[in-house]
């Protein structure tokens, strides 16, 4: 698949938009800033995630789901992908799939222990990876002020934020560790490029 695009500005192949970083980015903000700004464009869909985590939680609008339901949900299908984190189960819907070879750009948060899967399941060429960053100082004080971790937590997410790494092709680096507005117009900007991208935003 080329990525080409047709007179709208709707890609004629979907793209499968995945949204990674470690804890603190901003990733969050981000999202809920750009699904705002872009509610009125019709090819661009945020689809919401299956969580275990009750209805009405702390946190994303999401479709709960039973722990126990969990694992028999999967095995039957239901989630493109699927993956455990923080003692949460999260799943992207079986349909985003059909979403993206429809032509519609869809943009899901996930981990990156399930790109590969992606990439396998969609397409290379129609599975974009957008990477948060953000520098080690800005991480501490996000993570300090949001009140969730203890202090050994912050220490142990901030090793594992410098070691955050992700690999492959179509790949956009979107650094989000200044004013917010810029990291907004970024993250958008990465969305909506066209196909072929490069590697760096």
């Amino acid at each position: 698949m080329t990525g080409r695009h047709t007179n709208d500005g709707a890609p004629k192949n979907g793209l499968l938009v995945l949204v990674v970083g470690p804890s603190g980015v901003g990733k969050d903000t981000l999202l809920d800033a750009a699904r705002d700004r872009l509610a009125g464009v019709e090819h661009i869909y945020f689809p919401r995630r299956c969580i275990t985590r009750p209805s009405g939680a702390v946190g994303e609008v999401h479709i709960p789901v039973r722990p126990e339901n969990f694992g028999q949900m999967a095995r039957q299908g239901a989630f493109l992908l699927s993956w455990k984190a923080h003692d949460l189960c999260y799943g992207i819907p079986r349909h985003v799939h059909e979403d993206v070879v429809s032509g519609k750009t869809v943009i899901v948060n996930v981990s990156r222990s399930v790109i590969d899967d992606a990439r396998t399941l969609v397409g290379t060429d129609n599975v974009r990876v957008v990477s948060i960053r953000a520098n080690i100082d800005v991480l501490r004080q996000r993570l300090e002020a949001r009140g969730r971790e203890d202090a050994i937590d912050i220490e142990r997410r901030l090793a594992r934020a410098s070691a955050y790494q992700v690999d492959g092709d179509n790949i956009v680096h979107v650094d989000n560790d200044g004013d917010l507005e810029a990291g907004i117009t970024r993250f958008i900007e990465a969305i909506e490029m066209p196909l072929p991208i490069s590697k760096q935003a």
